[in-house]
């Protein structure tokens, strides 16, 4: 199979109902596609998903070949995710750094690059906006402040999803939605819960789609989220996706889960103001849920 499709172009599946597909090609141009019977009979084909196609009549196409994909999310599921982008207001919904943390844990869980957008800047002092941002720069992520009502970061913003396949994700009201339309004005974007290593939300949708972005790339937006879990994680994952502490290393004992153990480079780092107290003591409270579902799992 892979030998006789070998040769024909590749696309990018955007959308899917009911067995009936839309393929971007190289050039962006959208075709209407029907999947071989193979493949439609596995149920194999991922929004998201690189292909080879074989054309049949203008703009249809025939998807003979699904390509090596490099990650898979799942709620929705969508292929060859390369960032994520957390969205959260500086106010109105005010930042809450519990919130915060929680989203950067289901996002390293998932493996992929995340980069933070504070919202909202003209609602507060320019030092306020700053001094959130730079807690977050200091652990080693990237982050912009934007406002919709200003334009302020539209074009960081624009640089930043060009050429990527982007997911959105944040609570609800942070302006999600605006700040994709500041970007590519005049979108009406669908919604629908990222995969359960990404978040787990109330908010459910029929459909997954890829948007076009002016310039190239792929936004997928998602709703807000009313509850996260973080029950797919055992204890000994957590600190591992707390980045700041994986750069300490040198605890005395080897799988140190940073709570009671003697000679923690972790707990050191808290002391000496290497890691910032407040992202310790979520990581704790982390922990300790994620301890209670580990256990009810396995009575």
């Amino acid at each position: 199979m892979k030998e006789k499709a070998s040769h024909l172009p590749v696309g990018r599946v955007l959308k899917g109902i009911a067995g009936f597909y839309t393929v971007a090609d190289e050039n962006g141009v959208i075709m209407e596609a029907k999947a071989r019977g193979r493949l439609r009979r596995e149920d194999e084909l991922l929004v998201g998903d690189l292909v080879r196609y074989q054309r049949c009549e203008e703009g249809k196409c025939t998807i003979e070949e699904i390509l090596p994909r490099t990650t898979v999310l799942k709620r929705p599921y969508i292929a060859n995710v390369t960032q994520i982008l957390l969205v959260f207001a500086l106010k109105n919904p005010d930042y809450n750094t519990v919130l915060i943390d929680r989203f950067l844990v289901l996002a390293e869980a998932a493996a992929i690059p995340c980069m933070i957008v504070f919202n909202k800047a003209d609602l507060v002092k320019k030092a306020e906006a700053e001094k959130i941002a730079r807690l977050y720069e200091e652990i080693g992520y990237k982050v912009r402040v934007t406002s919709t009502l200003t334009n302020q970061g539209k074009m960081l913003l624009k640089r930043d999803l060009r050429e990527q396949v982007t997911v959105v994700a944040g609570p609800s009201g942070v302006g999600k939605s605006a700040l994709l339309n500041m970007v590519s004005p005049g979108y009406r974007l669908k919604t629908g819960t990222v995969s359960r290593k990404i978040g787990r939300g109330r908010h459910t949708t029929r459909q997954v789609e890829l948007l076009p972005l002016p310039g190239g790339g792929y936004v997928a937006d998602t709703p807000g989220f009313t509850q996260i879990d973080l029950d797919f994680l055992t204890p000994d994952e957590l600190p591992s996706f707390f980045t700041e502490f994986t750069r300490m290393g040198g605890c005395r004992f080897r799988g140190c889960l940073h709570l009671a153990e003697p000679g923690c480079s972790v707990k050191s780092g808290v002391e000496n103001g290497k890691i910032h107290g407040f992202r310790y003591e979520h990581y704790k409270d982390f922990m300790q849920e994620i301890r209670g579902f580990y256990e009810n799992r396995y009575k």
